[in-house]
């Protein structure tokens, strides 16, 4: 494996791969699809969806995840590819955390996915909407999102906050105002 790749193997600040997720991840067993498919299971089993809006914008990546994972409690995308990302990189797959924002409503939405260097190749894997993207490219992430940046985390993309998300999402207005 190159330099490049296990970079996407490092912890960062916000996905440190901790004793408790090693504890979790051990369970995952089989080939590297196989321990895929335990992670989407686990987090479908074992996270709770925030439904209250407020506490969505107030703890929007704000937290890492030993946080996320004694909560128990996913925002949405942003914490499920935090964990999917944390847990692939735990049991050996490297992973890139990927941030969109919406290019029909760019400053109320945007999406964050995960891109997996598995079998050779990086794919994408959609893990809030339970999809797989062979050619990330061409999935409907890429084509609906401007990528705002891929990153170990959403803070190395520099978003530690709702506010940090609407920053990025009104410099990415500005330029596409500029087109």
């Amino acid at each position: 494996m190159s330099e490049n790749i296990k970079r996407w193997l490092e912890n960062g600040e916000q996905s440190k791969i901790t004793k408790h997720v090693n504890e979790i991840v051990s369970e995952f067993k089989g080939s590297d699809f196989e321990k895929i498919m335990s992670i989407l299971n686990w987090m479908n089993k074992n996270l709770k969806r925030c439904t209250d809006q407020d506490k969505v914008l107030q703890i929007f990546a704000t937290r890492n995840i030993s946080e996320v994972l004694k909560e128990a409690l996913s925002t949405g995308c942003h914490d499920d590819a935090l964990i999917f990302t944390t847990f692939c990189r735990a049991v050996g797959i490297p992973a890139k955390y990927v941030v969109g924002i919406s290019k029909l409503n760019p400053k109320n939405s945007g999406h964050c996915v995960v891109e997996l260097y598995l079998y050779g190749r990086w794919i994408l894997v959609d893990q809030s909407r339970g999809s797989v993207y062979i050619e990330p490219k061409r999935s409907d992430f890429y084509k609906m999102n401007f990528i705002v940046g891929k990153g170990l985390d959403s803070w190395d993309v520099g978003i530690s906050s709702f506010k940090t998300w609407e920053e990025k999402a009104d410099k990415i207005i500005e330029l596409i105002s500029k087109i």
